[in-house]
């Protein structure tokens, strides 16, 4: 396997890059993970909790749950130890840590209570919670969490009999985390030559099968894409990653080797403020004047910045909801560019066109910034785009970008965006497969849902009904319930111009013809089913 970034950790909890992920789920198994469906299967578990096999109940009042989680008997780490459910529970209690809470605690946050039934067996219960455990920003009026099956695949489990004796403050300096020497994944760390070469081996102890079939991976990480691109067109590796279909070209004509694209859960989407711009104390146009965000939605040629950014790579986002989501929330086609309706709009709201071309009304030239991060040249591209469609429909968008680490890393609570110094930005996620987790994202800050109380509110958006939705689909464990509140809430979303879709990333990987069973999936990293894999000579 290739890259050109190396790993800063192996940790699975605080691992933040893609590579730190992959390499993660090769050393940790998660208690249940999701199939190129985003259909939920057993991993660690004997069976994924729900309703219906009963695993999952519900109180009388209706503001507590619990949930049975039953680890598959003879589970063992790689040392040969016994994987038991004192892993199960140290592993929820490292995530909540405050001295080292994990990269992402949501959900984990709603377990107040870890009960011990036995060896294989731990009751999460799930109630009222005060602020400030698990980080909550705010307290738990209910204990009901729909969102149940996103825990797993988060879960992977870490060994209490090597990390145990360590306070959590101390876990960022320790070795483990840079060799880890017990895992329970298909593959165990074997050695490392810096941050040039990764070495694993087969984990002989991985569940109850003869997986993994290879015997070992070795993951060699290049100075540069450049590199990388260099040693697969050299045969050096059967798998690379951290590719773009702006590298299609080069990877085309690798001889018995295939480039591999797919839709993934991460959505690109324009993100309007929805309030003052705290930098130059002044709202956008849109801001108290709806029809302006509705008519640049219109004038969006989503075509154009496929081809521009991702050589038509990409999937044009049909709505609120990523297309790899379309077996529960099925969606109309990605709408397409109506310049002419656009420009109707522009004029029955008022803003007429002035001798430079531009729009104006009231005395106010309909103009903005549109902020992007300066590093990505998918994004560059698309920018430029968009400000040139716009001035088609006579509107005077300036483009602006801030450096990756202060345009991203800060998000939501403290970042740029966050605090509304901008106009609009041209902003990614990767969403999870249930709109729950996303949902806070646009919700506003006076009406909580019983998920996430608070929300985070991006943007600031105020939409009542946006809230209602959302409100409700986070209070119901019935799934066609939630399935039409989180269509409203997507129709409200949208509606009000929350964010406006753009389209779907898509996932670039370069493979060997002679490696068999690589499955992409886009509910999961790319390295899911590695103990699937196989080599033919």
């Amino acid at each position: 396997m290739g890259d050109w970034e190396a790993p800063d950790t192996f940790d699975p909890l605080h691992a933040r890059t893609a590579n730190e992920l992959r390499i993660a789920s090769l050393l940790f198994a998660p208690l249940w993970g999701r199939d190129p469906d985003l259909v939920a299967y057993p991993e660690l578990v004997q069976e994924v909790p729900t309703l219906a096999n009963g695993d999952v109940k519900v109180g009388k009042d209706g503001v507590s749950m619990t949930v049975d989680v039953k680890l598959r008997p003879g589970l063992a780490w790689s040392d040969g130890q016994p994987l038991t459910a004192d892993d199960l529970i140290f592993t929820v209690d490292a995530v909540c840590s405050a001295d080292f809470p994990a990269r992402d605690q949501s959900g984990f946050d709603q377990i107040a209570l870890q009960e011990r039934k036995s060896d294989t067996e731990v009751v999460w219960h799930f109630g009222p919670r005060s602020q400030g455990q698990c980080g909550l920003g705010a307290g738990l009026a209910s204990g009901l969490y729909p969102a149940l099956e996103m825990l797993g695949p988060r879960a992977r489990l870490l060994p209490k009999h090597k990390l145990g004796s360590i306070p959590f403050s101390a876990w960022s300096s320790q070795g483990f985390f840079k060799h880890p020497d017990t895992g329970s994944g298909p593959f165990l760390f074997k050695d490392s030559v810096g941050s040039q070469l990764l070495d694993l081996a087969r984990n002989p102890h991985y569940l109850d099968s003869p997986k993994p079939y290879l015997d070992g991976i070795t993951y060699r990480f290049y100075g540069g894409k450049a590199a990388m691109i260099a040693g697969l067109q050299a045969g050096e590796s059967d798998l690379g990653f951290h590719l773009q279909p702006e590298d299609l070209s080069q990877l085309r004509d690798i001889r018995g080797s295939d480039s591999l694209t797919w839709p993934t859960l991460q959505g690109e989407f324009l993100n309007p403020n929805h309030a003052v711009n705290t930098e130059t104390g002044r709202a956008p146009p849109w801001v108290g004047d709806p029809p302006v965000l509705h008519a640049l939605a219109e004038a969006i040629d989503r075509p154009a910045l496929n081809d521009a950014a991702f050589g038509r790579a990409a999937a044009l986002t049909p709505g609120l909801f990523p297309e790899v989501m379309r077996y529960a929330y099925p969606s109309q086609p990605a709408p397409a560019r109506a310049l002419d309706d656009a420009r109707k709009v522009l004029d029955g709201d008022g803003w007429r066109q002035g001798p430079d071309s531009f729009r104006s009304k009231a005395g106010r030239r309909l103009e903005f910034s549109l902020l992007a991060p300066c590093d990505s040249a998918p994004r560059q591209l698309e920018q430029e785009k968009l400000v040139q469609q716009w001035a088609e429909l006579g509107v005077l968008a300036k483009a602006t970008c801030a450096p990756r680490s202060s345009f991203f890393a800060p998000y939501p609570q403290k970042g740029v965006n966050a605090t509304g110094r901008f106009d609009m930005s041209l902003y990614s996620n990767t969403w999870e497969p249930d709109p729950s987790a996303w949902a806070p994202f646009g919700e506003s800050s006076q009406i909580p849902s019983a998920a996430t109380p608070g929300g985070q509110n991006w943007n600031r958006c105020q939409d009542p009904a946006l809230d209602r939705a959302f409100s409700a689909g986070a209070s119901t464990l019935d799934f066609a319930q939630r399935r039409q509140a989180y269509r409203d809430g997507a129709a409200a979303w949208l509606g009000y111009g929350c964010t406006i879709p753009l389209l779907d990333w898509p996932a670039v990987v370069q493979r060997s013809g002679k490696l068999h069973n690589f499955t992409p999936n886009a509910g999961s990293v790319d390295s899911w089913n590695a103990g699937d894999w196989w080599l033919s000579a």
